[in-house]
């Protein structure tokens, strides 16, 4: 369990990680929407239309920019790090769209302002990861929805390598961790992703070798080099990463005594949840609300 102090400085040094990491990854490739899709499945692009939402944790604003394209009203991005400008600019040719610098435990909204709420990819470097889930709820209009994606628990090896060597690298200089993180991405885009990209379509590769590849290879293969770079970053930078199971998602919406609850993975590599907000149900008590997984 970490203290308030410990808490806050692992939040300034995210933040300091995300502002570096945004002001130069924050390319819109065509790739995004596809992506944004995979996210928060099993919600589709018809789900949005005349909603008014929240995207907590909106870095650049990709995501958002794909929920307004798909008929959101109006959406808020949030961020505490300063990429939320750079959200603006890239979104500006949006009416419907307002950004925030503002902390997901204390977010400046009225209780049930929006029609949905979701935040991908954030959650699991909070300090407290639970309670920030729980944090956004209050927001959700009763009835509505919350979606979040986190990383999962199900690559047991290759987490506890990454976290190894992370020790390292969320410890260096972030200009010394971009050229780290660059070596990284033309060793895995030239390694796996780009013959991957070459030979997929042969009847030989189809047969005998698609099954052996894993997933996040098939994903990058759709995405140009700079994002694989830009991820490599993301990967090692960050101070806190946390890993969850299917099982400790449950668990958060039993909890926050959510409806037509849908828990399903992202390969191995991640987990998407989804859930409906009665407001009318009295939350459980949230025991584990100060506590942290650690990894």
């Amino acid at each position: 369990m970490l203290d308030n102090s410990e808490s806050q400085m692992y939040q300034r040094a995210t933040r300091k990680s995300f502002d570096y990491q945004w002001s130069r990854f924050h390319d819109m490739v065509e790739a995004n929407r596809e992506h944004f899709l995979n996210y928060i499945h099993p919600v589709e692009e018809g789900f949005f239309r005349d909603k008014v939402g929240l995207d907590v944790a909106c870095g650049y604003g990709r995501h958002l920019f794909y929920a307004v394209e798909f008929g959101a009203q109006f959406i808020v991005g949030v961020d505490f790090s300063d990429s939320v400008f750079i959200a603006k600019e890239i979104n500006g040719k949006w009416d419907s769209t307002g950004f925030i610098k503002g902390d997901i435990y204390t977010l400046p909204f009225r209780p049930q302002a929006f029609d949905f709420v979701y935040c991908i990819g954030a959650i699991h470097h909070l300090p407290v990861p639970e309670k920030g889930f729980y944090a956004l709820l209050p927001y959700v209009k009763d009835g509505g929805s919350v979606f979040i994606w986190v990383h999962s628990t199900e690559r047991t090896m290759l987490n506890l390598l990454l976290e190894f060597v992370r020790r390292v690298t969320s410890r260096l200089p972030h200009g010394v961790l971009l050229r780290v993180s660059l070596l990284a991405a033309l060793v895995d885009y030239n390694l796996f992703i780009r013959p991957y990209k070459r030979f997929r379509h042969r009847p030989w590769f189809q047969r005998y070798l698609e099954p052996l590849v894993f997933d996040r290879v098939k994903l990058y293969a759709k995405f140009p080099f700079r994002v694989c770079y830009a991820d490599w970053f993301d990967r090692l930078s960050a101070p806190i990463r946390f890993y969850f199971s299917e099982r400790d998602l449950r668990e958060w919406a039993e909890r926050a005594n959510l409806t037509a609850v849908r828990i399903t993975p992202t390969g191995r590599y991640g987990w998407r949840l989804y859930g409906e907000v009665r407001h009318r149900l009295a939350y459980k008590e949230i025991a584990g609300n100060d506590k942290a997984r650690s990894p």
